[in-house]
């Protein structure tokens, strides 16, 4: 019983708020007219403070303009990772008996989480949204091949898509005069020796947008390595060990990704990867001349953003009405007209791309005037080349955030070496490809706890070995 423990703690203390709040919101279902009348709503979301205020503020208004009662949105807001824990953790305890998570929404966290399996579809319950509203929204399905909404078989879309996010590099611009290299626009730029400790990386393990920033990495090389004749098992190799390059030159790796931008607007670091709005709204902060943001040329990607119902929701037609006020013209342009200007946020600018195309035709007042349906290129993700993003977070660590000293270490040996080129690119090139990469997922997935700590101990120890082995080579002489 006493190693069962801490996991019944973990559920109790992760499940105990929602059941008190359900104790106090069902009292004040009971006399609704105490709260003039108000609806409840309940949303789990990694979403930040501005998001959730403005949305929550105009679609209070806009239901009591439509239905004639406002709606007061109870917000969970935890990051995308603990969001799949909550749901893990919630399942065979308040789910089992009681029908319900008492949450009605998921929203924000990026396609990964809501189309995968492993994450938050289990939960999710189908819902047909007006038909009237998807032709208007989604008048194509896919951006770039990449699908907008749930178009599985069988059943209705389990989410939809709200919003469009790219991924690019931010960075300090007095730091970069200071460091001389050039001012980044190629994820390689990042793994320049001169950014040396001046890199800010989010931990990939607790960030889903950093990790997807991450395998857009290296889904860019894999596809170079197909464009230039070589399998995109050796480009697997390429990005993994361009991340590890990058990784060589990172000073801190952060829990969440919004720490980045504002670590390298302070100064505090040079350079780092960012989720776009995170990036622009930064620069907007502390102004352009500081802080600029730049997306890599046909190497990032467009992806939405979903929204999903689910299972067991006790507030259905009003969570139904929320997304569809969400995909609506109006609660579209909330994400990207200015604070103050007509139809846009009361306080705070959000600087998120809509996904409804017919919202690009009129800019006016837009915080910022660009169309993802006109930049989107050739190149986006896909299936077959993120099928480790599961993996992707562990490899990581066991390879760059646990061993970070020792990678910059080996890094600085190598670079003081005659042979620097030589060794510079056997780091640079990660010691196994997609396909172990594949097996070793599958082995992660199939482990038990301890068998995952037998794992994460053997595997970082590889990788230990495989740098002490690169010191070597560098400090032998010729």
């Amino acid at each position: 019983m006493r190693r069962y423990l801490p996991l019944i703690l973990f559920v109790i203390v992760l499940v105990a708020p929602l059941v008190l709040s359900r104790a106090v919101s069902g009292r004040r279902d009971s006399a609704p007219a105490a709260r003039g009348d108000a609806l409840d709503l309940v949303i789990i979301t990694p979403h930040q403070e501005g998001i959730r205020r403005e949305f929550a503020d105009a679609f209070s208004q806009w239901h009591r303009e439509h239905f004639g009662r406002p709606v007061n949105i109870d917000y969970r807001w935890f990051g995308a990772s603990d969001v799949v824990k909550f749901f893990e953790a919630s399942r065979d305890t308040v789910f089992k008996t009681q029908g319900t998570y008492h949450v009605d929404l998921a929203w924000g966290g990026g396609d990964y989480l809501f189309d995968n399996d492993r994450q938050l579809k289990p939960y999710l319950a189908p819902v047909q949204l007006d038909p009237s509203l998807l032709r208007a929204a989604f008048p194509d399905p896919l951006l770039g091949g990449l699908p907008l909404y749930d178009l599985s078989k069988g059943h209705p879309p389990l989410w939809y898509g709200t919003a469009l996010s790219s991924f690019g590099i931010v960075y300090n611009k007095d730091a970069v005069r200071y460091l001389r290299p050039p001012e980044p626009k190629t994820w390689k730029d990042l793994a320049d020796p001169r950014y040396g400790n001046w890199i800010v990386l989010a931990d990939p393990t607790r960030s889903a947008s950093a990790k997807t920033a991450y395998m857009v990495i290296v889904e860019r090389a894999m596809a170079d390595a197909a464009e230039q004749g070589r399998s995109e098992d050796e480009g697997w190799a390429d990005g993994m060990g361009l991340i590890r390059l990058i990784s060589a030159n990172t000073r801190i790796f952060v829990d969440s990704s919004s720490t980045v931008p504002i670590m390298v607007s302070t100064g505090d670091a040079a350079a780092g990867t960012a989720i776009d709005f995170y990036g622009r709204s930064q620069a907007d902060a502390v102004g352009d001349e500081r802080v600029g943001y730049v997306e890599p040329e046909n190497a990032t990607v467009i992806n939405p953003d979903p929204i999903g119902l689910i299972q067991g929701a006790e507030h259905r037609e009003v969570a139904v009405r929320f997304m569809e006020f969400v995909l609506s013209e109006q609660g579209q342009k909330l994400w990207i007209t200015r604070a103050g200007a007509p139809g846009g946020p009361r306080q705070t600018s959000l600087r998120r791309l809509p996904i409804r195309p017919d919202v690009y035709r009129d800019m006016t007042n837009f915080s910022d005037k660009v169309n993802p349906f006109e930049a989107a290129g050739k190149f986006n993700k896909s299936a077959a080349r993120e099928k480790t993003f599961s993996i992707l977070g562990e490899l990581m660590q066991f390879s760059c955030m646990d061993l970070l000293d020792e990678l910059r270490e080996t890094r600085k040996t190598i670079l003081a070496s005659p042979r620097a080129a030589e060794l510079d690119a056997k780091l640079g090139r990660f010691p196994f490809g997609q396909k172990e990469a594949l097996r070793r997922q599958d082995q992660w997935k199939a482990a038990t706890a301890a068998q995952k700590l037998a794992l994460q101990r053997q595997w970082t120890k590889e990788f230990s070995d495989e740098y002490a082995g690169l010191r070597r080579e560098a400090l032998r002489p010729r």
